[in-house]
């Protein structure tokens, strides 16, 4: 009987001795840790994620993507000498101006996950506490089809032409 009383406290113990082993001292996998560029120092940040009329706070170049919980997606872009400010109810689109916007969107993120590099702030995240996610990418090329498919379905759902070709 003392003995299943043992292993539990014996299992404890050896958690919390490995828990608590200095930095540096992990033992057989010290080789196989890898080294971090993060450095809480210099956060990428960008002030235009849930803000109001973001595209006047990005800069020239940029692109950004908000997505949450409230079905409710935001573009913004400050390319060229058109900056702009899309906010679109999914469930409020119509199936072809949907499937435009997500279709845009997963590229877009794809995009930018394969950029991302935490030692560099080409391509920015945030997230708010009610679970809405934005990206903004640096690249133009990156952000531009994502521009486009929002004018797009813009018009679309305003009833005007659109300028894009199709």
């Amino acid at each position: 009987m003392k003995t299943w009383i043992a292993l539990p406290a014996l299992a404890v113990l050896s958690f919390a001795t490995a828990c608590s082993a200095p930095d540096g001292e992990t033992g057989d996998n010290a080789e196989a840790e890898t080294v971090s560029v993060f450095n809480e120092d210099n956060l990428a940040t960008s002030e235009a994620c849930f803000a109001d009329a973001p595209s006047t706070l990005l800069e020239p170049g940029q692109t950004l993507i908000e997505r949450g919980p409230s079905g409710i997606i935001r573009v913004s872009h400050n390319l060229g000498d058109a900056p702009a400010d899309y906010e679109f109810a999914i469930i409020r689109l119509a199936e072809p101006q949907r499937q435009i916007i997500d279709n845009a969107a997963a590229d877009f993120f794809r995009a930018a996950g394969a950029a991302h590099d935490f030692a560099t702030d080409e391509v920015i995240y945030h997230r708010s506490r009610d679970g809405t996610f934005c990206a903004v990418v640096r690249d133009e090329t990156m952000g531009r089809p994502l521009a486009e498919a929002a004018a797009r379905v813009q018009a679309e759902t305003d009833g005007t032409p659109s300028t894009q070709d199709d």
